[in-house]
């Protein structure tokens, strides 16, 4: 069974349950400027949960998709 554990966001506290998961890939996504630099980005999980509604079941946000929490690192190379 799965380990409900406690998540705060901004001034509020959820349950959550912490995802077990793989690397698909993690590209980098580069950006051209206008003065002939290079700007490259890469976001790299470090964990990911699954927010849960005051039952304990899965919760949606509005669109009705699933409510998750990516908790990430952002790394940022610029060249000239």
């Amino acid at each position: 069974m799965a380990t409900i554990v406690k998540i705060r966001l901004g001034d509020k506290e959820y349950q959550a349950i912490e995802q077990s998961w793989e690397i698909g890939s993690e590209p980098w996504s580069e950006y051209k400027l206008a003065d002939g630099g290079l700007v490259r980005v890469r976001t790299t999980v470090q964990k990911i949960f699954r927010i849960l509604d005051d039952s304990d079941k899965p919760a949606f946000n509005a669109d009705g998709d699933p409510f998750f929490l990516v908790r990430h690192t952002t790394q940022v190379v610029g060249r000239d």
